[in-house]
Parts: C-alpha cells; sequence; structure tokens
C-alpha cells in the first residue's frame, strides 16, 4: 500500500471515529447528492440485464456451431467454432463480475469457467453416453475450458477436424457442454428478468444483502480473486509460496493467443462498471464515480475517485504490456508480470479497502492474501 493510501484509508477511518453516524452513508443521505436507486436501475437495466442477453445469444451461437461439428468435422467450421468460443469467452468476463444472486445460486462460475480444465476428464466423457453436467465431478471438465481443450490442444485446425470425423463422439461432446453452457446463463437471465429484477432495484440501501453491498462484494471479489490471482497471480508464481511460475494455469491456456485478450476485457469491464457506461445513448450512466464524487472535494470524496482514475489507467495499460502467449511470458519474462500484478493490487487497495470504507460498505468475503 503506497503512502497515498494509507492517508485515504486512515482519513476515512477518522471519519468513521468522530461522526455520529459512525461509516455509514445512510446517516449522510442528506449531505450528498447521490441517487442510489437510479444507479441500482442504471446498473440492473441497461448494463447487466444487457450483458446476460448478451452472453445468452453468443453462448446459443456457439452452442450451434459446436452441434455442426458433428456433421461437418471440416477445418473451416473448426476455425468458425474457435472464433465462436473466442467471441463467448470474452463477453463471460464481461457477465463474471456479477457473481451474487441469480450468478451465485447456481454456481455460474464455477459451471461456466472453472480452470484449470481436467483433460484426462474430458476423454472419459467423451465416450460417456448418460454423461450429466453439472455434478461436482464435472465442474472441472466442463464450460469454456473444456471447450479450449476440444477445439485448441491440437493447434493445427486441420488436425482437430481430423480428430472429430475420426471419433464423431468428439464434436458430440463439445456440443453438450456447449448446450449445458447456454442453458445455465439462460436459466439465471431468465431470473434476472423476472422478479430478480425489480426486487434488485428495490433494495436501494447500503446494509449487508443489500443490492449495493452484494454488486459491491462480487466486483471486489472477481477482481481480486478471478482477475488479479487466477488470471496473473498463480501463472506468474507471485500468488504462490516459492513463486515459481505455473504456466499451465493461465486462462485458455490451449488457445494459447487469447489469455492476454481475456484479461483486458475483464479490466474494460471493471473500468465499465466503476463509471457506469452503458450502451444506450440516453442514459444518466450513473457510476461509482459517481457515488465518491458526491461526497465532495475531500480525500474520501473526489479525492479517492482521482486516485482510481489514475490507477485504473495505469493498470489498463499494464496489462496490455502482456504478451501471449502468456504461459511463455510469466517463464521469460517472470518480473514484468510481477509488475502488472502489483499494479492490479493497487487496484484492489484503492476498491476494496478506500472505496468501500468511503461508502460505508462491510466486505463479506474473505481472502487469504490480505491487502
Amino acid at each position: 500500500m503506497t503512502l497515498n493510501h494509507f492517508k485515504v484509508s486512515l482519513f476515512t477511518g477518522l471519519l468513521c471515529l468522530v461522526t455520529l453516524s459512525g461509516c455509514d452513508p445512510d446517516g449522510m443521505d442528506s449531505e450528498i447528492d447521490f441517487d442510489r436507486s437510479a444507479y441500482l436501475q442504471h446498473l440492473g437495466d441497461e448494463i447487466i440485464v444487457s450483458e446476460y442477453a448478451q452472453m445468452v445469444e453468443l453462448s446459443a451461437e456457439l452452442h450451434l456451431a459446436c452441434d455442426q461439428l458433428i456433421s461437418d468435422p471440416s477445418e473451416s467450421q473448426v476455425i468458425l467454432t474457435r472464433e465462436q468460443l473466442k467471441r463467448t469467452y470474452l463477453q463471460w468476463q464481461r457477465v463474471a463480475f456479477f457473481d451474487f444472486g441469480p450468478a451465485s445460486n447456481r454456481a455460474l462460475s464455477q459451471t461456466v469457467n472453472s480452470y484449470p480444465t481436467d483433460a484426462d476428464k474430458i476423454e472419459l466423457a467423451i465416450s460417456e453416453e448418460n454423461w450429466i453436467p453439472g455434478t461436482p465431478v464435472t465442474l472441472d471438465n466442463i464450460g469454456l475450458p473444456a471447450l479450449d481443450y476440444l477445439l485448441n490442444s491440437n493447434e493445427s485446425a486441420a488436425g482437430t477436424a481430423q480428430e472429430m470425423a475420426d471419433n464423431p463422439l468428439r464434436g458430440a461432446h463439445a456440443s453438450r457442454i456447449a448446450e449445458y453452457l447456454n442453458s445455465e446463463v439462460s436459466s439465471v437471465h431468465a431470473t434476472w428478468t423476472g422478479n430478480y429484477l425489480d426486487t434488485f432495484k428495490a433494495s436501494d440501501g447500503v446494509e449487508m444483502g443489500s443490492s449495493m453491498g452484494e454488486v459491491l462484494n462480487a466486483f471486489n471479489r472477481v477482481f481480486e480473486a478471478d482477475v488479479r490471482k487466477n488470471k496473473l497471480g498463480l501463472p506468474s508464481g507471485i500468488s504462490t509460496f516459492t513463486q515459481t511460475p505455473r504456466p499451465g494455469l493461465v486462462e485458455a491456456v490451449y488457445a494459447s493467443n487469447w489469455s492476454v485478450d481475456l484479461m483486458f476485457e475483464a479490466m474494460v469491464m471493471a473500468d465499465l462498471i466503476y463509471h457506469g457506461n452503458a450502451k444506450t445513448a440516453n442514459s444518466a450512466e450513473l457510476g461509482l464515480d459517481d457515488y465518491l464524487n458526491a461526497y465532495g472535494d475531500f480525500e474520501y470524496g473526489a479525492g479517492l475517485n482521482n486516485d482510481i482514475e489514475t490507477q485504473l489507467d495505469i493498470a489498463l495499460e499494464s496489462v496490455l504490456s502482456l504478451q501471449d502467449p502468456l504461459s511463455l511470458y510469466v517463464t521469460t519474462n517472470q518480473q514484468e508480470a510481477f509488475d502488472v500484478y502489483a499494479d492490479l493490487q493497487a487496484l484492489v487497495v484503492l476498491w476494496k479497502v478506500d472505496m468501500m470504507s468511503s461508502l460505508g460498505i462491510l466486505i463479506t468475503y474473505q481472502d487469504n492474501d490480505g491487502d
């Protein structure tokens, strides 16, 4: 933690001690101009539901592409299916941040993107006629990582096509994995567009279990654990005891050249969530930056937002400095990977420690890395 970040955290903590309302924004609602209800409406309608709808569409197209591999195991169809898999993978980076409510109830994150995948289990499952996805024993051999293995483990598209021509069950298994993925994403989207969206928008406090609490805990947890640690910390070795690189732990390891793109897309989505940018032209685009700025020109308000803006720009540029294949880069350029990790860690401090303290929202998850 830098000295400036420490000063922000210390100042916010002292503020909590000297105000009668403690660190509870509800006690300062009359002093700030931020409409949490409008923010939740914007976030739910224009970002979360929109991103899930796109994920449903892309995963349906992925299922169709995999299904066509059964009747047409050609090089051109493999290339098309690989392209669709990458598009779906990229979209997953966006909806992954909404791992609460309907998504957490279905363990969507574990179903869609548990990696590293178990290649041996995938090979065994190919010939299982009564294969049932979604059980505990299948979580490490389904979803996007399993499709990455089936479509990309043979670097040559022609080679993959030949494997599927020789054994049509390979294409059939890819199709049923993609079908289950689409089914799970569709179920979560349907719950959001059902009663949950209204419930989400109505819960506009900051207490434990509120929508703000759910959104920001998921946001911080996904960024800290899935983006910072899983995508880079573990493969580079900085999150391990020996700090030995573990290149086999990168995301989309078989595709070879997708890992950095996936990480950057996650960063872009984190930026979008923070700023509240929407895909619709008429939105007020309320974001967390507006929430902090509403506290005024103080270190815990506009000052903190300025620190976050600066570090977010640094982190976005830093991630772009990584090179694919990331599995090779973390081995040959380990210190550079550590430097990128440090930039991501600085955001963890600003978002998880300083921002959550300023907004008076309790962290309800635990990690083993410290802050």
